[in-house]
């Protein structure tokens, strides 16, 4: 059986999947093959990441072992790792720069950004920064095999930083292996600065005889030309969380507010909830109707009367408890925020309950 992450309250749900629709080598459709989960946690907040690779099933492609998968996910936290990358850099950036010792970045990282880490861990931190600093994956035979047995790199670019001081961390990954290739720090930031950076992995494509299928980056004003210069011809493709990200902070006030009228219909319907269980403790317990007895069948007056009332009580607990469930789940961001998601769902509640009222003959109240 598989092992599935520890659930931890309070995560933030990041959902993502691998951006290629289509197989370079065939052009056939690639479908979702695997799930992967984790928590990763950044400086700032602790991200439930769920992320879907996929692969091409043609048989006739024959190259149905490679996996796709988002590049999002190396860039938000290292192969095997469970702390961001703005952690590594934080804190080799403190402890080399800087000169702070490990126990006082330890102190800082879980009184100033609450995060939950061993001191122990913090120095593994500072190791994987130095690693990445000096990194020559690139050039090791292993990587270089298995880059030539895949037959392609699709090749990320990013640069990660927390502040506007420090030297930006460049990584150029490939996200097909998920391995990174080469990091550097670079302090200078222009378009001529960073071509020399980038034709590494151009010159060791060339040396191990694999094409560059695509990059991958962010709109940086000095990456964007530097790419096109380097990499000429190659496509060349924008991150598209970003660019969700961007299309979505207009409509993020106005997720809040859905957000809050949901809360405030859930909190209605929780009181009803616990009108309708002290006056049908049976819904709670919820016997056969055959086992009716006691106080609904003296009040009904007659048994026929008591097992209708119970049926309906029992109706209308679980359409309320369809309300409040629908109106505290969560949308998957970016593309379906989540307040969004709570009134959708908790509309369909609504239209079950008129549906069930027309069936009754029952009018409804105005502003209910």
């Amino acid at each position: 059986m598989r092992n599935r992450p520890r659930v931890h309250d309070g995560a933030e749900y990041l959902r993502l999947v691998a951006p290629q629709e289509r197989c370079p080598f065939c052009s056939e459709r690639l479908t979702i093959c695997e799930t992967q989960e984790r928590y990763v946690q950044t400086l700032r907040k602790l991200i439930h990441v769920v992320s879907k690779g996929k692969r091409c099933d043609e048989p006739a492609c024959g190259h149905d072992a490679l996996r796709y998968r988002s590049p999002e996910v190396g860039r938000l936290v290292l192969k095997a790792h469970e702390f961001g990358r703005d952690v590594v850099i934080w804190c080799g950036d403190q402890y080399i720069r800087e000169q702070v010792s490990t126990p006082r970045i330890h102190k800082r990282l879980v009184t100033e950004f609450r995060v939950p880490i061993s001191e122990r861990s913090v120095g593994n931190q500072v190791e994987d920064y130095v690693a990445l600093c000096e990194c020559v994956a690139g050039d090791t035979g292993r990587l270089r095999e298995r880059l030539r047995r895949q037959g392609g790199i699709v090749l990320c670019v990013d640069g990660v930083h927390f502040d506007e001081a420090s030297p930006v961390l460049y990584v150029q990954r490939d996200a097909i292996s998920n391995e990174v290739l080469y990091a550097e720090r670079r302090l200078a930031r222009r378009k001529e600065d960073l071509v020399p950076m980038l034709r590494r992995s151009a010159e060791l494509a060339a040396e191990i005889g694999v094409p560059i299928l695509g990059i991958v980056s962010d709109k940086e004003r000095s990456l964007v030309p530097a790419i096109a210069e380097v990499f000429a011809g190659i496509p060349h493709q924008y991150c598209q969380t970003h660019f969700l990200g961007n299309v979505v902070k207009p409509l993020k006030e106005d997720d809040q507010e859905l957000a809050r009228g949901a809360k405030e219909t859930v909190l209605e319907l929780r009181k009803l909830q616990r009108t309708i269980e002290r006056r049908f403790p049976e819904v709670v317990v919820g016997p056969c109707a055959g086992e009716v007895t006691g106080q609904i069948d003296d009040a009904a007056g007659t048994r026929a009367h008591a097992e209708a009332t119970l049926a309906e009580a029992r109706v209308a607990a679980a359409l309320v408890r369809a309300g409040t469930t629908a109106g505290v789940v969560s949308g998957r961001p970016i593309t379906d925020p989540p307040g969004y998601k709570r009134v959708q769902r908790l509309h369909e509640v609504r239209a079950a309950v008129e549906q069930a009222a027309k069936k009754k003959g029952l009018q409804r109240t105005a502003g209910h």
